[in-house]
């Protein structure tokens, strides 16, 4: 490392100690405005509260509304349509332009209590890792590099409100952000050693329609083809084709009959799937297709839709290349942080199947996620921070202008 860098580096880490106490503030301002996936309303609040941080640090803003017709979002499964994206883009260097991209809506309905509650070195609250910590630690990383003069380096965030629910209604803009850039960072919880995350698995809805003949149940029994019967059977026959954590099936909201003196004729389920490898999801959504049965005039007839809605994200060579990018950043900061695989899916893996090489889990270590005890580390906002910072500069630097 020459003495420039060093002295960089330096300049970096103190700007981060620096704006640490400011941003914890913040921190907690953002987790006390509450945005659950499913209140337009408070993801607009949201979406103006980053971007008027954003525009704070120089950057050009763009709002992509949320597409207006999906016929899969606001289906049972919980899906939601956001309030769009907010696009943020600085500095002119094209070639080496990094992207870093956060959501803000939180899988919790309305808080029961104190918003944010400190026990010793941890904070309670909604979304408190998830991600409103990894919003702070790249808005604190971004923050550190601008006022330790560092004006060279470009970059895009983007700031979704859907991720929590699939990302049905931002993934085609997200996926058409992405192109272009150098690599790409999601702040989305550290795993519970530190480690980021530079493997997911894909993951898909699936819906399972089945069709039969009503009939009263006790005078036209003969006559009746249950619709809950073939979709039971359909759905044991679904679960059987995982094998964790290779392939998983998860078929979590069944529907059908009208009373109990009715054999119904239609019933329906919907869940989802994910796979490690694409040799995994291939062979999993074949068997899955193979469970479709009959035709309308051919009862019971079942149906089987499969979207996939994120794809498996691999360990690349490029990944990898920045995985050594992240760890001798790490080392500057007398860190040991590892790189592995988790089974939650994110926005990452939409980034990295535009092209774009992502490091994941670059967030705040926390744990209990998606409970009503989600907790946060405090300590780890600076310390992601400035691995975040650093190791945007060693990815710019590794590529030459």
């Amino acid at each position: 490392m020459t003495d420039a860098t060093q002295a960089r580096d330096q300049a970096v880490i103190d700007a981060v100690r620096a704006l640490e106490p400011a941003a914890r503030s913040q921190w907690r301002e953002l987790v006390d405005l509450e945005s659950p996936s499913t209140d337009a309303g408070a993801l607009v609040r949201a979406l103006g509260w980053i971007e008027r941080a954003l525009t704070e640090l120089g950057a050009s803003m763009e709002r992509v509304p949320a597409p207006r017709t999906e016929d899969r979002i606001g289906a049972p499964d919980g899906t939601s349509p956001g309030a769009g994206i907010a696009v943020a883009r600085c500095g002119a260097d094209d070639q080496r332009r990094m992207l870093i991209c956060t959501h803000l809506d939180t899988v919790h309905a309305q808080w029961q209590g104190a918003t944010w509650a400190e026990a010793g070195s941890r904070v309670v609250g909604p979304g408190v890792a998830d991600m409103k910590g990894g919003v702070l630690v790249a808005l604190l990383a971004l923050r550190a590099l601008r006022r330790a003069g560092i004006d060279d380096l470009s970059w895009t965030m983007v700031a979704t409100t859907d991720e929590e629910t699939g990302s049905w209604a931002s993934r085609d803009a997200l996926a058409a952000v992405a192109p272009g850039h150098l690599a790409a960072f999601i702040p989305e919880p550290a795993m519970p050693d530190g480690s980021i995350v530079v493997q997911r698995p894909g993951s898909a809805r699936v819906s399972i329609e089945a069709f039969g003949r009503a009939a009263h149940a006790g005078r036209d029994a003969a006559q009746g083809i249950s619709a809950v019967t073939a979709l039971c059977e359909a759905v044991a026959a679904a679960a059987r084709l995982a094998d964790p954590p290779r392939r998983i099936v998860n078929m979590a909201l069944l529907r059908g009959g009208e009373a109990t003196n009715i054999i119904p004729d239609r019933a329906g389920a919907v869940g989802n799937i994910r796979w490690q490898t694409e040799d995994d999801g291939r062979a999993l959504m074949a068997g899955l297709q193979a469970l479709g049965r009959g035709g309308p005039n051919d009862l019971p007839n079942v149906v089987i839709d499969i979207e996939v809605n994120r794809p498996v994200k691999e360990r690349t060579d490029a990944v990898e290349a920045l995985v050594r990018c992240m760890q001798d950043a790490a080392g500057v900061l007398g860190l040991q942080v590892g790189a592995g695989f988790t089974g939650g899916v994110s926005d990452g893996n939409i980034v990295q199947a535009a092209g774009v090489p992502t490091l994941d889990g670059m967030g705040v270590r926390g744990g209990n996620l998606h409970r009503h005890d989600e907790f946060a580390e405090l300590d780890s906002l600076g310390a992601r921070a400035a691995l975040l910072a650093l190791t945007m500069l060693r990815v710019r630097d590794s590529i030459r202008a």
